[in-house]
């Protein structure tokens, strides 16, 4: 089961888009294309009319979606706060930030990353007009794209670039070149440390001399805050503007360090492409950083936070766990359904059977009311017919009845109040029930028969207390 992530890198003349699959094993890049934002059409909003031309061209569906502004609408800070925790950074942001951003800091959208050193709390903090992206998220609810990520163009790809280099240095910078405007990042320890917007023409000699200075500049004034200043010793370059192999020469041909560009997508292991895929890495290199971001969930400073983690991949996954959850959910009541009508034909058959033993017992024993269990009750009225036992089969002690009744008359004295109620005489001995004053009583009782020659041995089977507590009813148990 596959994921599909729509990375749109929203630039200031064009769109470009990378339609990201992943799964268990690998990722595959499934397209990628550039669309012009046209300005022809007074009608249709350019950034609508490009997201729709993108749709067709890449036809990526209900895939989730990540948006990425332009780099140079962003307004890069770098600043220190005494607070560590999220919830006060977010409430005094707006304040220490207010002195140092050219526009009221009420018409931002402000986020940011925490720093590399967490003794000085510092961050680096980003910003976007609000009503820019007002009108960006409109354009993307117009296309009917609800985007998971707004992240700040060109930061994916400085991320994505010290998660996936394995030889990336300590120090290195990342310049993603455009064709009047650049971005520059500083990277310590796989870390962004700082950036900045630079502005210049990089497609002419002058417009490189005039780069080349301002990156001098900014970066001498970066070394000099820092505690053990800083020379990187690598130019990572990227960019549309390097799409023309001449002004990609002349930029490193230019730079002081040594410089080289950059092709993320063999950076990324387990990472195919599909054979009908045009890949120009300088152009596409931001759009798959940043569906990178989305499919590995790096975090990354973010202008939209609306949609929780669980919705996204529920709204990624849906289409597949669809059918899989019908056929579970038809299985369960299934298995429901079994177990209930398997129940039901159970009880019909106890219900039967019950039946039939009230039958048996009403046309054995007419004249005898039915009390409890009908088989226990038909056992007890048969012992009494057949003088104690139902087996047939067991052989009856070869003693006559009167003679065991004047044995009991001549071994208990008339003093003692004994009344004998019942006498079963069966295979398995003889049992005598009946009633006297005390267990003390039941004792001499026993004692009494035990003297007898008749019977080999006497066993008090049950001695209980009738609820008048006057009575003692007992019952013997004797071997002949």
């Amino acid at each position: 089961m596959s994921r599909q992530i729509i990375a749109i890198d929203i630039r200031g003349t064009t769109l470009v888009g990378v339609l990201l699959s992943t799964g268990l094993k690998s990722n595959l890049i499934e397209g990628c294309a550039q669309v012009p934002l046209s300005t022809d059409s007074e009608a249709v909003a350019p950034l609508t009319s490009a997201l729709a031309q993108l749709r067709r061209q890449l036809d990526f569906g209900d895939a989730a979606a990540v948006i990425g502004l332009p780099a140079d609408h962003t307004l890069f800070r770098t600043i220190a706060i005494p607070f560590k925790e999220e919830k006060k950074i977010r409430q005094v942001l707006p304040f220490e930030l207010e002195p140092s951003l050219p526009v009221a800091v009420d018409n931002l959208v402000i986020d940011f990353q925490k720093g590399l050193n967490p003794e000085t709390n510092e961050l680096l903090t980003v910003a976007i007009d609000r009503r820019e992206l007002d009108a960006t998220m409109a354009a993307l609810a117009e296309a009917q794209i609800n985007p998971q990520l707004v992240v700040p163009g060109d930061f994916a790809l400085a991320l994505a670039l010290g998660a996936h280099d394995q030889g990336l240095p300590e120090q290195a910078l990342l310049l993603n070149v455009g064709q009047s405007k650049s971005t520059l990042f500083a990277l310590i320890s796989r870390k962004v440390a700082l950036a900045r917007c630079l502005t210049a023409n990089a497609t002419t000699e002058d417009g490189v001399e005039l780069l080349t200075l301002k990156l001098r500049q900014t970066l001498t004034a970066f070394a000099d805050n820092q505690p053990g200043g800083f020379t990187p010793t690598t130019l990572y370059l990227s960019g549309p503007a390097l799409d023309d192999e001449t002004v990609a020469a002349r930029l490193i041909e230019s730079m002081e360090i040594p410089s080289q560009t950059v092709d993320l997508r063999t950076m990324v292991p387990k990472l195919d492409m599909a054979e009908t895929t045009q890949w120009r890495p300088c152009v596409m290199n931001g759009a798959l950083a940043m569906a990178l971001i989305e499919a590995e969930g790096r975090s990354c400073p973010n202008f939209h936070r609306t949609s929780s983690l669980f919705k996204n991949y529920w709204t990624s996954y849906r289409p597949y766990v669809r059918g899989p959850a019908i056929a579970l959910a038809i299985v369960i009541l299934l298995a429901m359904g079994g177990i209930l009508l398997e129940n039901h034909l159970l009880q019909n058959r106890l219900d039967h059977l019950n039946r039939q033993a009230e039958a048996i017992f009403a046309a054995t024993f007419p004249d005898t009311r039915r009390v409890g269990d009908p088989l226990s009750q038909m056992k007890s009225e048969l012992r009494s017919v057949q003088g104690g036992s139902i087996d047939a089969g067991q052989a009856i002690p070869q003693v006559r009845a009167v003679d065991i009744l004047q044995q009991l008359s001549q071994m208990i004295p008339k003093e003692l109040d004994v009344l004998f109620s019942r006498m079963v005489l069966g295979g398995d001995g003889l049992t005598v029930t009946g009633e006297t004053t005390g267990f003390n009583v039941v004792d001499d009782v026993k004692s009494r028969l035990e003297q007898n020659g008749l019977f080999k041995q006497v066993t008090i089977a049950s001695a209980n207390m009738d609820r008048s507590g006057n009575k003692v009813r007992f019952s013997l148990k004797l071997e002949i």
